[in-house]
């Protein structure tokens, strides 16, 4: 009798420890559910939201960690990547971002923007520097300068800024998880810490599903 209730114990116990790995106020923030993402606004899967600019030494690496992230088996989450706006460049590279969903190869696109702004010192000032970029890259670039400059992708900037604003976001990268949580490099303190507690919240929002 007193072997099963020390197992009970024990067994509680690892429960109770496993729910506290992560804590919130230290590990992650919660957030006033407000903000719903303008892409996900009907849909049953868990929103992961991840703020970054393309000049953010930070946000290139991480990039990385993500992609390996989102390569796993995850057919209950929808990832977004937004791009933030704190002042009149990042605006561009914004513009940027939304030009490079709508062309073929989007995905190898961000990548090699990315890597052309850090590896190379390519800090597209302008938007004929982004233009040239797609040209290198043979993207079609007739359709990328309508794009880039059309009323479909301020929208989207406006939209991101309002998420910006509503998320309260100061800094890059920073996760927000279906409008509850927001983890921040600085409160995640490494990149594989960042997916882990991303990973542990995605986990207490499947559980509360079930319930």
């Amino acid at each position: 009798m007193i072997q099963k209730i020390l197992f009970l114990f024990i067994i509680f116990s690892s429960t109770i420890h496993a729910e506290e790995k992560f804590i919130a106020g230290i590990d992650f923030e919660l957030m006033n559910d407000s903000a719903t993402p303008y892409e996900l606004k009907k849909t049953d899967k868990i929103t992961v939201v991840e703020a970054f600019w393309y000049g953010c030494p930070h946000c290139y690496v991480f990039e990385d960690h993500l992609s390996k992230w989102k390569g796993k088996d995850a057919d209950d989450i929808n990832f977004i990547n937004m791009p933030v706006v704190f002042n009149k460049p990042w605006l561009l590279h914004a513009r940027a971002f939304y030009t490079i969903k709508e062309l073929e190869n989007s995905t190898e696109l961000h990548k090699n923007f990315f890597t052309a702004y850090h590896e190379q010192g390519r800090t597209f000032p302008t938007k004929e520097s982004i233009l040239n970029f797609f040209e290198s890259q043979g993207a079609d670039v007739e359709k990328a300068k309508k794009v880039i400059s059309s009323e479909e992708v301020t929208k989207k900037v406006q939209e991101a800024n309002y998420l910006l604003e509503s998320y309260k976001i100061d800094s890059v990268p920073a996760i927000i998880i279906n409008d509850k949580y927001r983890i921040s490099g600085r409160m995640a303190k490494t990149y594989n810490r960042m997916i882990e507690i991303s990973e542990y919240i995605i986990d207490l929002e499947r559980a509360s599903r079930i319930k």
